[in-house]
C-alpha cells in the first residue's frame, strides 16, 4: 500500500488546476478565434490552426513526456512544462502577427504534453490504495467544470477584454500551480516499462482507438458550431458561449451522475449508455439546433467519459503508468486535432448538418468498439479519469 502523505490534497489540488487549464486552452481557442481573425486577417486554414496548433503537438509530445517523467521525476518535469506554458502564455497574449501567435502556440502545446502525462502517476505515488480511486474520481467532475466554464469565460474575457485576455488568464493560475508544487511528492517508474503488456491484450489498443473517434467528436464538432454560431449566425462569442451552455451544462451533469451513481451500480458497461444518448443528441441536433439535444448530447458525453479513462489504464502496471497515460492522451488530442480539421472541412464544404451526421458515424463506430474495450464480464467497477 502506498505510504499516506499528509500533503496530498493540497498536491492534488495543484494537479487538477493543471488539468483544468490544459482544458481550458484547448477549448476557449474556436470561441476566440474570430476575433483574432478579426486582428490578424487569416485563411480558414490559419484559423483552424489557432486550436491544431496547441493539440498537435501536444497529442505528438505525450509519449515522450510520459516518459520524461517516468526517467527522470514527473513532479520535476511537471514544474519545467509549467514554467514554459506561463511564458508560452504570455507570448501569445503580446503576438503582435499571426506567425507569432502559432508558434507560441506550438510551443504553448508541447510544455503542456509535459505536464498531463504526470497527473497519473502523481497521484498513485501520494495516494493510499484506498484513496486512489477517489483521488482519480475528482479529475472527471474537475474537467466538465472546466468544459461548463471555459467557453463561457473564454466568451466573456474576448468581449470584455479582447481575444488577448484568454491567455492572460494563465499567468495568475499558472504561478498558483507553481507555488503548490513542492508539496508534490516526487516521483519516478520503479522499472523500464514493459511496452509489449498492454497491446497485446485487447482492452488498451481498443481504448486507443476509441479515444481516436470519439474526441475528434468532442472537440471537432465544437469547434464547428462556435463557427456556425459566429460566421453564420453573427453571434457574439459571449452569445456562441451561452447558445453551447446546455452542452456544457450536460457535460457536467452526466459526469456527476455517472460517477456518483451509474459506475458505481453498473460499471464501466455504461460507457454505451453514454454513447446512445450522445447519438440521440446529435440527431437532434441535426434536425433542430435547439437545447435539448445540446443537453442530451452533452450528457452522454459525460456519462462516456468519467468511466472510460479508468478502465483504459486499468490494466496498466505501476512502470507503465507514464507510457500508458501520455499514450493514451497523446491519442485523445490526435482525434481532437484530426476532428477540427475533419468537421472543419466537412462544415466548410458542406455545412453545419453534414458535419454532425459525420460525428454520427464516427460516434457509432466508438460504440462499436466497446464490444472489446468492456467485456461482458468485467471486474469491480474503477471510477478515473486522465488525460484532457
Amino acid at each position: 500500500m502506498t505510504q499516506l502523505y499528509r500533503r496530498r490534497w493540497p498536491a492534488l489540488c495543484a494537479l487538477l488546476l493543471a488539468e483544468a487549464m490544459n482544458l481550458f486552452d484547448s477549448t476557449v481557442m474556436p470561441i476566440a478565434a474570430p476575433a483574432a481573425r478579426a486582428d490578424h486577417p487569416m485563411s480558414d486554414t490559419a484559423l483552424q490552426w489557432l486550436t491544431n496548433g496547441y493539440t498537435l503537438p501536444f497529442g505528438l509530445l505525450l509519449i515522450a513526456g510520459g516518459r520524461l517523467g517516468d526517467v527522470f521525476g514527473r513532479r520535476r518535469v511537471f514544474v519545467i512544462g509549467m514554467l514554459v506554458f506561463v511564458l508560452c502564455s504570455v507570448l501569445c497574449a503580446w503576438a503582435p502577427h499571426v506567425a507569432v501567435l502559432l508558434t507560441a502556440r506550438v510551443v504553448q502545446g508541447a510544455s503542456a504534453a509535459l505536464i498531463i502525462p504526470q497527473t497519473f502517476g502523481l497521484i498513485r505515488a501520494m495516494f493510499a490504495e484506498d484513496e486512489v480511486a477517489r483521488a482519480l474520481g475528482t479529475i472527471g467532475p474537475v474537467m466538465a467544470l472546466s468544459a461548463l466554464c471555459g467557453p463561457v469565460a473564454g466568451g466573456l474575457l474576448t468581449d470584455a477584454a479582447g481575444w488577448r485576455s484568454v491567455f492572460l488568464v494563465n499567468v495568475p493560475l499558472g504561478l498558483a500551480v507553481l507555488a503548490v508544487a513542492p508539496l508534490i511528492r516526487e516521483d519516478r517508474a520503479p522499472g523500464r516499462p514493459r511496452l509489449g503488456g498492454l497491446l497485446r491484450g485487447r482492452v488498451f489498443p481498443a481504448s486507443l482507438a476509441g479515444s481516436l473517434l470519439f474526441f475528434a467528436v468532442m472537440n471537432g464538432l465544437v469547434f464547428v458550431l462556435v463557427l456556425f454560431l459566429q460566421l453564420r449566425e453573427g453571434k457574439t462569442p459571449t452569445g456562441a458561449a451561452v447558445t453551447l451552455l446546455p452542452w456544457s451544462a450536460g457535460l457536467a451533469l452526466g459526469s456527476w451522475i455517472a460517477g456518483s451513481v451509474l459506475v458505481p451500480r453498473f460499471g464501466n458497461r455504461v460507457m454505451r449508455l453514454g454513447l446512445v444518448l450522445v447519438l440521440a443528441g446529435l440527431a437532434g441536433i441535426a434536425v433542430s439546433f435547439t437545447a435539448v439535444p445540446l443537453l442530451v448530447a452533452g450528457f452522454g458525453l459525460g456519462v462516456f467519459t468519467v468511466p472510460f479513462f479508468g478502465n483504459a489504464l486499468s490494466v496498466a502496471a505501476p512502470e507503465e503508468t507514464g507510457w500508458a497515460s501520455g499514450l493514451l492522451n497523446a491519442v485523445q488530442q490526435l482525434g481532437a486535432t484530426a476532428g477540427v480539421a475533419l468537421l472543419g472541412a466537412v462544415f466548410f464544404r458542406f455545412g453545419t448538418s453534414a458535419a454532425v451526421l459525420a460525428s454520427m458515424v464516427l460516434i457509432a463506430g466508438v460504440l462499436a468498439l466497446t464490444a472489446v474495450m468492456v467485456p461482458e464480464r468485467e471486474r469491480a467497477p474503477s471510477v478515473g479519469a486522465g488525460g484532457s
